[in-house]
């Protein structure tokens, strides 16, 4: 019964065959039941990723190459040139003279110490016991000193006698040269009785000279004996004058003037030759500190 039935089936499906062209494949029961096909240009459904259990490919990230730089192109600093400003000159500062407090010598006079330098009265000092400083600026005879000195020689001259000096200016060195050879043949307690001490010495400030010669009989000569009584016309003084060596420190020497200028000249004279010293008008001392 079974196999009429599958004949019978063959048969009417190659009748349909021939009838319709083509055979039609029998569907087989699965018992799935299949979806239909789809209808029309309806996009092909996507598989459902969510449910996938395989895992992402590992994806490295990309290489990104640093971009090419070049160095940078420093440009030289820009120097400037430097500026040099003129320098700052200040006005030299001129210490003002150093004078210590007046003194009263002998109650009537006043002492003034300028610059290392000794006045009383006005009058420039220099004994024993009143020096210079090395650096004391005079380097001649002052311009009076040497003016008096040659009205004086000319005046001499006109009346037939020689004047002339044989040493004037001294500088502190020259002094000490000349003073150190006296204590070199002498001794020096034997030299200081006639030669100061660098410093000492009157020479240096300009205002003294030695005149003709240095023999102590020169005051028994016509010069001499003119010197003594007509220098104070010119505002000199036998500066050491004979029997005053307590007094002025130095043996008498008729060849040395000073001078003072003719108005205290006048008050040291005392005629016919003698003079008082200025130890003696000031009330000062000539004597050394040690």
């Amino acid at each position: 019964m079974k196999i009429c039935r599958t004949v019978f089936a063959l048969l009417l499906v190659l009748f349909l065959t021939a009838c319709a062209g083509e055979p039609e494949l029998p569907v087989q029961d699965t018992g799935v039941l299949s979806a239909a096909p789809p209808a029309g240009n309806e996009p092909l459904p996507q598989p459902d990723i969510s449910l996938e259990t395989t895992a992402a490919p590992e994806t490295k990230p990309p290489v990104t190459e640093p971009p090419a730089t070049e160095p940078p192109v420093t440009a030289p600093p820009v120097t400037a040139p430097p500026v040099t400003e003129p320098p700052v000159t200040e006005p030299p500062v001129t210490a003002a003279p150093v004078t210590e407090p007046p003194v009263t010598a002998s109650g009537e006079h006043t002492i003034e110490v300028i610059d290392g330098v000794t006045y009383i009265d006005g009058v420039l000092i220099v004994n024993k016991t009143y020096s210079l400083p090395a650096d004391y600026p005079q380097k001649s005879l002052t311009p009076e000193a040497l003016n008096a000195y040659w009205t004086m020689k000319q005046v001499a001259a006109a009346e037939g006698l020689t004047i002339k000096s044989i040493s004037d200016y001294r500088s502190w060195y020259d002094q000490r040269y000349i003073y150190n050879g006296y204590v070199a043949r002498d001794g020096q307690e034997a030299a200081d009785r006639y030669s100061a001490r660098p410093g000492h010495s009157e020479h240096q400030s300009g205002l003294a000279i030695d005149i003709n010669s240095t023999a102590f009989d020169f005051d028994q000569t016509p010069e001499g004996i003119w010197l003594a009584t007509h220098c104070v016309e010119y505002g000199y003084v036998i500066r050491y004058p004979k029997g005053k060596e307590e007094i002025t420190g130095y043996l008498y020497e008729p060849w040395h003037i000073r001078y003072v200028g003719k108005e205290l000249a006048q008050k040291l004279y005392l005629g016919d030759g003698q003079f008082i010293t200025l130890e003696e008008y000031f009330g000062i001392t000539s004597a050394y500190a040690e």
